[in-house]
Formats: C-alpha cells, structure tokens, sequence
C-alpha cells in the first residue's frame, strides 16, 4: 500500500512540474557537451558523457542539444577536433562511429548528417513516442498491487474465520 501511494505520488510530481524538468534536462543536457564532450579517440573513447552523446546522436539521428553548434562552446570539443565541424556521430552512418560519407565530419550537409536536428527535441520525440507503453505498464503494476492488497485482506478475512478451529 505504502509502494502504490509513493507511486501515486511521484506520478503527480512529474505531472506537475514537467515545464521545469523540460529546462533542467535541457539545461543539463547542455551543460554536458560545453564542460565534458571530446572528439579524442572517437572510436575507442572511455569518457562516459561523449560515449553516452556518441551513442544518442547515433541512435536518434541528431546532432548536439540544439544543432551542431553547441559544440561550438565545447572547449574539450575545440581543442581536439581537428577541423571538424561535427562530430562522427552526426553523420549518416554505414555502422556505429563509421560514417557513410568520410567527409561528413568536415563537411556536414542534411543529405549526409543530422547536423540541425537538436537531440533535445529528438529525446522528447522518442519519450512521446513510447509514453503510451509505459503508462500502460505503469497501469498495469499498478493494478496488479491493487489486486494483491485485495487478495492479502481476503486471506486476513479467512485466517480470522479460522482461528478458533483445529485441524
């Protein structure tokens, strides 16, 4: 019961304060490419937040937090980027970091990257695209906890009925 009500409550959180957790996502999202993202290494990299940009931009087909200039204030980004003006990850890729056109990274076009396509705006997009299955497994974990705080005060019921009698 405790869980179902903690649940409830966090549901309603969300709901009203999604404005601010829009900006503050943004703002965080941000944040990680100006203080944290590196071109070094692309392929073989082992800092975690361009790892996990690399794999984003990759996967949702975008580029940066707004476009490919956000990389612009990235002073990692700047010193390591060896006249490129995006990242692999940008580009149209044939396999993972591997773009289709080699110059890509160089030259981005919208025929060979995503280069203004922000990954904020492609993050909500694909949190919009799946809000339906989790609030159906939402409902449906709730609904189940429902079910066995019923079941649970059937079994109380029965124990009770019982008590006085031997077997």
């Amino acid at each position: 019961l405790v869980i179902l009500v903690a649940e409830v409550t966090a549901f309603g959180l969300a709901a009203a304060y999604k404005d601010r957790a829009r900006t503050e996502t943004k703002n965080y999202l941000q944040t990680t490419i100006t203080n944290y993202y590196t071109s070094s290494n692309e392929r073989n990299q082992t800092d975690a937040v361009t790892l996990m940009w690399n794999y984003m931009m990759s996967e949702l087909h975008c580029c940066g937090v707004d476009d490919y200039r956000d990389f612009a204030l990235s002073d990692k980004w700047n010193e390591s980027k060896r006249d490129r003006v995006v990242p692999a990850a940008c580009c149209i890729q044939t396999s993972l970091f591997q773009p289709q056109d080699k110059n890509c990274p160089f030259s981005p076009t919208e025929t060979n990257s995503y280069f203004k396509k922000g990954c904020y705006t492609a993050l909500t997009d694909w949190i919009m695209y799946n809000r339906n299955l989790v609030i159906i497994v939402a409902v449906a974990v709730g609904l189940t906890q429902l079910l066995a705080i019923f079941l649970a005060f059937c079994l109380c019921k029965s124990i009770e009925k019982y008590r006085g009698m031997r077997l």
